[in-house]
């Protein structure tokens, strides 16, 4: 009886400890999991790419990790807890090859919950291929070519207006200033686009969609990546005449095009360069003409920056002081924000950090934002192509005025009143 007992008592306490024994096998595992919220990406610290990102760019992201953990981290309901942001950005040196590598890297080595994308759509294309074969979801800032969001993925967003719509708002501005007679008739307008995704998808808007301010494209000229040499084009567009130049492409790219252009002789009514306005270096690496008087001045293009009155404004200034941004130098820091911020309020609107389900509250997520309300399409028509993720951030037309970046348009959110170029 005794040995039989034992037997029972040896039997309970084995299955009492093999009960308390599962759910503590897991915890560690599952704590582990709810710990902190994994985010990763890369950045243009380095390379070509830097003239517009480079240090600045993971210093803006890493501070902005530090603000929202210093807010207690975001509210996971799961997890019943504000968990806070571990960050994780590396510098691609401005290669999609490298970048690749990178995300995948962040993927299996790093574990990140979920991605933010690079700078660029060049770089995009690439990174966003690691997203979709792991099935994390990516919120991409500064990347916006329609072939990115054309590919059918399941797992990608971004916030930025698809590039072939940047050149609506300028046109709106020119059609304005001429209705108001601000500007003197302008009736046509020559296009050269860089051939790289995004400043290829500018240049279409900037073909296309001339019309809204009823001029005529007297010529669309495309450009290898990194080209220095305009000396042909130039002669061609001297012969042309055309009121208008719209130069979509890189800022560095654009500075060649543009002292090239005064030092030949070609100086149209209205010189429209969308990249030149988003970095500060801009306005010295065009340096000054003959004269010595800035070639820069009065030189139009767009930025993601102005002074916003909607959203977490107090918070984004604040942060963009402590980073030691001052004026609309780095015009892609709403843009950034913006892809960060909506990353977190699917997290909370989803409750967990179940990819899916935070994928799923992307497709659906809306909120106001330092520019509006954000939104993500799919099955949209953009430029001939279905895309689908696409945002609806704005842009805003801005001009260097005496060495400084203004905005100036739409005219409640501008800085300064368009001049025109002398």
């Amino acid at each position: 009886m005794r040995l039989q007992l034992r037997v029972i008592s040896v039997v309970l306490a084995l299955l009492v400890g093999g009960v308390l024994a599962v759910p503590l096998a897991f915890a560690p595992q599952a704590l582990a999991q709810s710990r902190e919220i994994k985010i990763g990406g890369t950045m243009a610290i380095t390379g070509p790419f830097s003239v517009e990102w480079g240090p600045k760019g993971r210093q803006f992201m890493e501070e902005w990790a530090n603000m929202m953990n210093e807010r207690g981290g975001v509210f996971v309901r799961e997890a019943n807890a504000k968990l806070p942001i571990k960050l994780i950005v590396y510098d691609d040196g401005s290669s999609p090859d490298r970048a690749v590598e990178l995300y995948e890297r962040l993927a299996t080595t790093d574990k990140v919950d979920f991605f933010t994308g690079p700078a660029s759509s060049p770089i995009t294309i690439k990174a966003s291929t690691i997203a979709e074969r792991y099935g994390i979801p990516m919120v991409t800032a500064e990347a916006n070519s329609p072939v990115i969001f054309a590919r059918g993925f399941k797992w990608l967003v971004g916030a930025d207006r698809p590039a072939p719509q940047w050149a609506e708002d300028y046109y709106t501005l020119l059609k304005a200033l001429m209705d108001r007679g601000t500007l003197p008739r302008v009736k046509n307008v020559a296009v050269i686009q860089e051939n790289t995704p995004h400043t290829m998808d500018v240049g279409w808007g900037g073909t296309n969609r001339a019309n809204i301010a009823g001029m005529t494209v007297v010529a669309t000229e495309t450009v290898p990546p990194g080209a220095t040499d305009f000396s042909a084009i130039i002669g061609k567009l001297k012969g042309l005449n055309p009121d208008v130049i719209y130069v979509a492409t890189w800022a560095g790219t654009a500075a060649a095009f543009v002292k090239q252009a005064f030092e030949l002789g070609l100086r149209p009514k209205e010189l429209h360069v969308p990249h030149s306005t988003i970095t500060q270096k801009y306005y010295e690496m065009v340096g000054k003409d003959r004269d010595g008087k800035p070639i820069g001045e009065g030189i139009t293009g767009i930025t993601h920056e102005t002074h916003f009155k909607k959203g977490d404004k107090d918070a984004y200034f604040a942060l963009r002081k402590k980073v030691g941004l001052s004026g609309f130098e780095a015009g892609w820091t709403s843009l950034r924000f913006i892809a960060l911020e909506a990353l977190t309020k699917a997290v909370e609107q989803a409750g967990s950090l179940d990819r899916a389900k935070v994928m799923a509250a992307l497709r659906t997520l809306r909120y106001e934002t330092l520019h509006g309300e954000l939104m993500f399409s799919f099955g949209v028509e953009v430029a001939g192509k279905k895309v689908d993720g696409v945002g609806n951030k704005l842009v805003f037309p801005a001009q260097w005025q005496n060495g400084k970046i203004e905005v100036i348009w739409p005219p409640d959110l501008a800085t300064s009143s368009y001049r025109p170029r002398s």
